[in-house]
Protein backbone atom coordinates (compact mmCIF):
# COMPACT_ATOMS: atom_id res chain seq x y z
CA UNK A 1 0.00 0.00 0.00
CA UNK A 2 2.87 2.32 1.24
CA UNK A 3 4.52 1.91 -2.61
CA UNK A 4 1.43 3.40 -4.05
CA UNK A 5 0.71 6.09 -2.01
CA UNK A 6 2.31 8.67 -4.83
CA UNK A 7 -0.76 8.55 -6.54
CA UNK A 8 -3.01 9.83 -3.84
CA UNK A 9 -0.48 13.49 -4.15
CA UNK A 10 -0.49 12.98 -7.56
CA UNK A 11 -4.48 12.92 -7.94
CA UNK A 12 -4.92 15.62 -5.65
CA UNK A 13 -2.13 17.81 -7.35
CA UNK A 14 -3.97 17.35 -10.64
CA UNK A 15 -0.22 16.19 -12.09
CA UNK A 16 -1.72 14.70 -15.51
CA UNK A 17 -1.44 15.81 -18.83
CA UNK A 18 -2.90 15.13 -22.61
CA UNK A 19 -1.31 14.09 -25.06
CA UNK A 20 -3.48 13.14 -28.77
CA UNK A 21 -3.17 10.59 -31.11
CA UNK A 22 -5.22 11.26 -34.64
CA UNK A 23 -7.79 9.33 -35.54
CA UNK A 24 -7.84 9.00 -39.37
CA UNK A 25 -10.13 7.86 -42.61
CA UNK A 26 -8.50 7.69 -46.01
CA UNK A 27 -10.49 8.42 -49.02
CA UNK A 28 -9.26 7.59 -52.70
CA UNK A 29 -5.69 7.41 -50.80
CA UNK A 30 -5.41 10.79 -49.26
CA UNK A 31 -5.19 11.09 -45.77
CA UNK A 32 -8.02 13.08 -43.81
CA UNK A 33 -7.56 13.33 -39.76
CA UNK A 34 -11.39 13.23 -38.21
CA UNK A 35 -10.48 13.12 -34.72
CA UNK A 36 -8.30 12.98 -31.57
CA UNK A 37 -8.33 10.43 -29.40
CA UNK A 38 -6.66 12.05 -25.53
CA UNK A 39 -4.32 10.09 -23.89
CA UNK A 40 -3.84 10.74 -20.02
CA UNK A 41 -0.15 10.85 -18.87
CA UNK A 42 1.12 11.02 -15.33
CA UNK A 43 3.83 13.79 -14.25
CA UNK A 44 6.47 13.22 -11.95
CA UNK A 45 7.60 15.97 -9.72
CA UNK A 46 10.32 16.91 -12.09
CA UNK A 47 7.91 16.30 -15.05
CA UNK A 48 9.04 13.16 -15.95
CA UNK A 49 6.59 11.17 -17.76
CA UNK A 50 4.15 8.24 -16.02
CA UNK A 51 3.09 6.22 -18.30
CA UNK A 52 -1.14 5.55 -17.84
CA UNK A 53 -0.88 1.68 -16.94
CA UNK A 54 1.69 2.41 -13.62
CA UNK A 55 -0.91 5.47 -12.89
CA UNK A 56 -4.09 2.82 -12.69
CA UNK A 57 -1.85 0.16 -11.08
CA UNK A 58 -1.11 2.29 -8.36
CA UNK A 59 -4.95 3.63 -7.89
CA UNK A 60 -5.87 -0.03 -7.87
CA UNK A 61 -3.77 -1.03 -5.12
CA UNK A 62 -4.88 2.35 -3.40
CA UNK A 63 -8.47 1.88 -4.03
CA UNK A 64 -8.85 5.32 -6.44
CA UNK A 65 -9.60 4.08 -9.16
CA UNK A 66 -12.93 6.75 -9.59
CA UNK A 67 -10.61 9.78 -8.33
CA UNK A 68 -7.90 8.85 -10.97
CA UNK A 69 -10.61 7.71 -13.94
CA UNK A 70 -11.91 11.60 -12.85
CA UNK A 71 -9.33 13.43 -13.31
CA UNK A 72 -8.05 12.01 -16.19
CA UNK A 73 -11.22 12.50 -17.75
CA UNK A 74 -11.91 16.03 -16.63
CA UNK A 75 -8.03 17.05 -17.92
CA UNK A 76 -8.80 15.56 -20.84
CA UNK A 77 -11.73 17.47 -21.62
CA UNK A 78 -10.10 20.69 -20.83
CA UNK A 79 -7.28 19.73 -23.10
CA UNK A 80 -10.23 18.81 -25.78
CA UNK A 81 -10.94 22.68 -25.91
CA UNK A 82 -8.27 23.32 -28.52
CA UNK A 83 -9.35 20.59 -30.81
CA UNK A 84 -11.53 22.36 -33.37
CA UNK A 85 -14.41 20.72 -34.97
CA UNK A 86 -13.32 17.15 -34.93
CA UNK A 87 -14.42 14.31 -32.87
CA UNK A 88 -12.90 13.84 -29.68
CA UNK A 89 -12.26 10.46 -28.43
CA UNK A 90 -12.09 10.51 -24.41
CA UNK A 91 -11.60 7.35 -22.68
CA UNK A 92 -13.47 6.40 -19.01
CA UNK A 93 -13.56 3.09 -17.22
CA UNK A 94 -17.64 2.02 -16.91
CA UNK A 95 -16.63 -0.01 -13.42
CA UNK A 96 -15.62 3.53 -11.84
CA UNK A 97 -18.96 4.77 -12.69
CA UNK A 98 -21.51 4.08 -9.44
CA UNK A 99 -24.36 6.76 -10.59
CA UNK A 100 -23.93 8.10 -14.24
CA UNK A 101 -26.25 11.55 -13.15
CA UNK A 102 -23.76 12.00 -9.80
CA UNK A 103 -20.46 11.09 -10.98
CA UNK A 104 -20.23 12.37 -14.65
CA UNK A 105 -21.88 15.85 -13.80
CA UNK A 106 -18.41 17.53 -13.09
CA UNK A 107 -17.67 16.04 -16.96
CA UNK A 108 -20.84 17.42 -18.39
CA UNK A 109 -20.45 20.52 -16.48
CA UNK A 110 -17.16 21.25 -17.89
CA UNK A 111 -18.33 20.23 -21.64
CA UNK A 112 -20.62 23.34 -21.11
CA UNK A 113 -18.41 25.65 -19.52
CA UNK A 114 -15.97 25.29 -22.40
CA UNK A 115 -18.28 25.25 -25.58
CA UNK A 116 -17.34 21.87 -26.55
CA UNK A 117 -20.27 20.58 -28.83
CA UNK A 118 -21.38 17.42 -27.40
CA UNK A 119 -21.38 15.51 -30.68
CA UNK A 120 -18.10 16.26 -30.81
CA UNK A 121 -17.64 13.77 -27.81
CA UNK A 122 -16.97 10.26 -27.94
CA UNK A 123 -16.70 8.47 -24.89
CA UNK A 124 -14.78 5.73 -25.36
CA UNK A 125 -15.50 2.20 -22.98
CA UNK A 126 -12.14 1.05 -21.88
CA UNK A 127 -12.72 -2.85 -22.94
CA UNK A 128 -10.43 -4.52 -20.83
CA UNK A 129 -12.03 -3.35 -17.47
CA UNK A 130 -14.18 -6.76 -16.73
CA UNK A 131 -17.66 -5.21 -16.98
CA UNK A 132 -20.11 -7.80 -15.01
CA UNK A 133 -23.05 -5.84 -15.21
CA UNK A 134 -23.92 -5.54 -18.89
CA UNK A 135 -27.07 -3.43 -17.84
CA UNK A 136 -25.50 -1.44 -15.45
CA UNK A 137 -23.19 0.01 -18.79
CA UNK A 138 -25.96 0.08 -20.64
CA UNK A 139 -27.23 2.76 -18.17
CA UNK A 140 -24.23 4.44 -18.30
CA UNK A 141 -24.03 4.82 -22.40
CA UNK A 142 -27.80 5.69 -22.14
CA UNK A 143 -26.63 8.49 -20.27
CA UNK A 144 -23.63 9.55 -22.44
CA UNK A 145 -25.97 9.29 -25.64
CA UNK A 146 -29.21 10.96 -24.13
CA UNK A 147 -27.01 14.24 -23.57
CA UNK A 148 -25.83 14.16 -27.59
CA UNK A 149 -22.98 12.37 -26.85
CA UNK A 150 -21.00 9.65 -28.94
CA UNK A 151 -19.94 6.48 -27.17
CA UNK A 152 -17.00 3.85 -28.71
CA UNK A 153 -16.17 0.26 -27.28
CA UNK A 154 -12.50 -0.23 -27.14
CA UNK A 155 -10.15 -2.98 -27.54
CA UNK A 156 -12.95 -5.15 -29.69
CA UNK A 157 -11.91 -8.94 -29.78
CA UNK A 158 -10.28 -9.30 -26.31
CA UNK A 159 -11.11 -9.09 -22.26
CA UNK A 160 -14.58 -9.33 -21.38
CA UNK A 161 -16.99 -8.92 -24.37
CA UNK A 162 -17.82 -11.18 -27.39
CA UNK A 163 -18.01 -9.86 -30.82
CA UNK A 164 -22.09 -10.75 -30.47
CA UNK A 165 -22.18 -8.66 -27.21
CA UNK A 166 -21.82 -5.25 -29.57
CA UNK A 167 -25.34 -5.64 -30.57
CA UNK A 168 -26.56 -5.32 -26.34
CA UNK A 169 -24.80 -2.09 -25.99
CA UNK A 170 -25.38 -0.49 -29.32
CA UNK A 171 -22.01 1.77 -29.94
CA UNK A 172 -21.29 4.49 -32.22
CA UNK A 173 -17.66 3.44 -32.83
CA UNK A 174 -16.42 -0.13 -32.53
CA UNK A 175 -12.42 -0.25 -32.64
CA UNK A 176 -10.85 -3.26 -33.03
CA UNK A 177 -7.96 -4.21 -30.39
CA UNK A 178 -4.23 -3.98 -31.67
CA UNK A 179 -3.92 -7.73 -30.53
CA UNK A 180 -5.80 -7.93 -34.01
CA UNK A 181 -4.95 -5.43 -36.55
CA UNK A 182 -1.31 -5.92 -35.78
CA UNK A 183 0.04 -8.35 -38.51
CA UNK A 184 -3.31 -9.42 -39.84
CA UNK A 185 -2.17 -8.79 -43.47
CA UNK A 186 -0.74 -12.05 -42.51
CA UNK A 187 -2.47 -14.16 -40.40
CA UNK A 188 -6.03 -15.63 -41.34
CA UNK A 189 -7.12 -15.87 -37.58
CA UNK A 190 -6.62 -12.40 -37.33
CA UNK A 191 -8.81 -11.54 -40.65
CA UNK A 192 -11.34 -13.48 -38.91
CA UNK A 193 -12.17 -11.89 -35.88
CA UNK A 194 -11.46 -8.30 -37.97
CA UNK A 195 -13.63 -9.70 -40.59
CA UNK A 196 -16.92 -10.36 -38.19
CA UNK A 197 -16.31 -7.33 -36.21
CA UNK A 198 -16.83 -5.51 -39.54
CA UNK A 199 -19.63 -7.43 -40.28
CA UNK A 200 -21.79 -6.67 -36.97
CA UNK A 201 -20.82 -3.44 -36.52
CA UNK A 202 -21.52 -2.31 -39.97
CA UNK A 203 -25.01 -4.40 -39.20
CA UNK A 204 -25.72 -2.00 -36.63
CA UNK A 205 -24.60 0.96 -38.41
CA UNK A 206 -21.75 2.13 -36.61
CA UNK A 207 -18.56 2.51 -37.89
CA UNK A 208 -15.63 -0.07 -37.46
CA UNK A 209 -12.20 1.69 -36.23
CA UNK A 210 -8.97 -0.62 -36.35
CA UNK A 211 -6.18 0.80 -33.92
CA UNK A 212 -2.53 0.07 -33.56
CA UNK A 213 -1.87 0.29 -37.36
CA UNK A 214 1.65 -0.21 -37.83
CA UNK A 215 2.26 -1.37 -41.42
CA UNK A 216 1.10 0.01 -44.80
CA UNK A 217 0.61 -4.08 -45.44
CA UNK A 218 -1.87 -4.09 -42.75
CA UNK A 219 -3.71 -0.85 -43.60
CA UNK A 220 -4.43 -1.93 -47.23
CA UNK A 221 -5.75 -5.18 -46.13
CA UNK A 222 -7.95 -3.26 -43.64
CA UNK A 223 -8.97 -1.02 -46.19
CA UNK A 224 -10.30 -3.75 -48.83
CA UNK A 225 -11.66 -5.02 -45.50
CA UNK A 226 -14.08 -2.26 -45.50
CA UNK A 227 -12.62 -0.86 -42.30
CA UNK A 228 -13.93 3.45 -41.59
CA UNK A 229 -11.57 4.87 -39.11
CA UNK A 230 -8.10 4.39 -38.31
CA UNK A 231 -5.27 5.41 -35.72
CA UNK A 232 -1.59 3.91 -34.66
CA UNK A 233 1.52 4.76 -35.44
CA UNK A 234 1.70 3.89 -39.18
CA UNK A 235 0.14 8.12 -39.29
CA UNK A 236 1.40 9.52 -35.50
CA UNK A 237 2.56 8.39 -32.16
CA UNK A 238 1.05 10.25 -29.42
CA UNK A 239 1.79 13.86 -29.59
CA UNK A 240 1.43 16.71 -26.90
CA UNK A 241 -0.31 18.96 -29.20
CA UNK A 242 -2.75 17.50 -31.60
CA UNK A 243 -1.80 17.36 -35.34
CA UNK A 244 -3.20 19.67 -38.27
CA UNK A 245 -2.37 17.18 -40.66
CA UNK A 246 -1.03 14.10 -41.87
CA UNK A 247 0.77 14.26 -45.29
CA UNK A 248 -0.37 11.27 -47.57
CA UNK A 249 1.67 8.35 -46.75
CA UNK A 250 -0.48 5.60 -48.19
CA UNK A 251 0.50 4.54 -51.63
Amino acid sequence: MKDALWIDELIEDKRICSYYQPIVSIDHERVHIVGHEILSRGLEEDGSIIPPFKMFEAAQIRNKTFALDRACRLEAVKNASIIDRQLIFINFIPTAIHNPEHCLASTFALIQELNIKPEQIVFEVIETEDVQDIEHLKNILNYYRSHGFKYALDDVGVGYNTLNRLLEVEPDIVKLAFEFTNGVSKNEKQKKVAQEMLTITHRMGAKALAEGVETEEDLKCLIEMGYDLFQGYYFAKPHPEPLKEIHSIYV
